[in-house]
């Protein structure tokens, strides 16, 4: 997000939460922010334009990566999607589907990732059993997977995967930044001087046979760089900054010891590189590690998870002066919503009010 009327907006919303807590703590009236009907509408319009430009350099820096280390050009665009019903428990009659359909790098840069998730989804009924009615399937989770038609014997890689965060997970990882969540649940996720970016929005997988494969497939990214010709074969601008690869960070969690290790059993290589303007967080696992997640994301024990991460912002909402407020404003900027609940907010929220002229700060 690089619009200089957005990062206003987003500033002013991080000062207008220090003085609402600093007026909270002297017992004043809270201060009022002022948000511009036409701010309101530029954020949510560069942010749907940053996200499809965001994925269309994901998909060609995903491209270039797997072509060069599963060794063919000959590749198969596939969308997979793991959907659930909208209303997800423990229980065994909650299952979550997986479905998988080819498309063309056409179709596929027509749309943001999210959106043809749900137009997959709306193509779909379920019913866990025949006595019960079809419902409608909203997607969980979804990927681009590209499998190699072809591939070179030596090559350290398999397969190559992308995938983009759920606005969902933006605006409340967002919300996290400001209250400094991270830090109130003694979790150091943060890692360097970018910390107020959050950098695993696109995020690429790339598939090994082996752990020795893993570290083959570091090592050619760590010296990999690019030819012009490679870049306008897909219709990329030549730029000099796309024409190698950025190490921004780096976590080696396969040479964790097992006491380290996650519980789920997840383990990888995951980089954080600069491409062009652009940061992408890379994960470099084994297939048998990868199956291993993969099952993961569609059991009882990651919607458990998921619970449990709703649970906790819900208890934060209620321990964390004005973070149940925030989050309800961060939707607000990074979903469309209709003018009912643009007006029921502004009701609901007695420091803030929406104006139809040009903003204050």
């Amino acid at each position: 997000m690089r619009d200089e009327r957005t990062n206003r907006l987003l500033a002013s919303l991080s000062s207008h939460l220090d003085a609402l807590r600093e007026a909270t703590r002297q017992g004043r009236p809270p201060p009022v922010l002022e948000l511009a009907r036409s701010e309101i509408e530029n954020c949510r319009n560069t942010w749907e334009a940053g996200v499809l430009s965001g994925e269309h350099h994901l998909y060609d820096f995903a491209t270039l990566v797997a072509q060069r280390l599963v060794g063919t050009t000959q590749i198969q665009l596939v969308a997979r999607v793991v959907m659930g019903q909208k209303e997800e428990d423990e229980g065994p009659g909650s299952q979550r589907i997986v479905i998988e359909e080819t498309i063309t790098r056409e179709n596929l840069k027509r749309v943001t990732d999210y959106t043809l998730a749900q137009r997959i989804a709306r193509r779909y009924r379920y019913r866990a059993s025949h006595d019960q009615p079809f419902g409608v399937l909203y997607p969980r989770a979804s990927f681009l997977e590209l499998w190699p038609l072809d591939t070179a014997e030596d090559s350290p890689a398999t397969r190559v995967l992308t995938r983009v965060k759920t606005n969902d997970q933006i605006w409340n990882k967002v919300c996290d930044a400001l209250f400094a969540v991270d830090t109130l649940l003694q979790r150091n996720k943060i890692l360097n001087n970018d910390s107020k970016y959050i950098k695993d929005v696109f995020g690429v997988k790339v598939l090994t046979p082996r752990k020795v494969d893993s570290y083959r497939v570091d090592a050619e990214l760590a010296a990999m760089t690019f030819a012009p010709s490679e870049l306008e074969e897909l219709g990329v601008t030549v730029e000099p900054s796309l024409l190698k690869l950025e190490l921004i960070e780096h976590k080696d969690y396969l040479a964790l010891p097992p006491a380290q290790k996650k519980q789920t059993g997840w383990e990888a290589i995951k980089n954080v590189y600069r491409w062009g303007n652009q940061l992408f967080e890379v994960q470099i696992q084994t297939e048998a590690n990868y199956y291993l997640e993969a099952l993961h994301l569609t059991d009882t024990s990651h919607r458990t998870f998921e619970m449990k991460r709703r649970q906790m912002r819900r208890g934060l909402e209620k321990v964390v002066p004005h973070y149940a407020d925030y989050r309800r404003l961060l939707k607000l900027l990074f979903r469309r919503e209709d003018d009912e609940e643009l007006h029921a907010l502004e009701e609901s929220l007695p420091w803030l009010r929406i104006v139809n002229g040009e903003a204050t700060f």
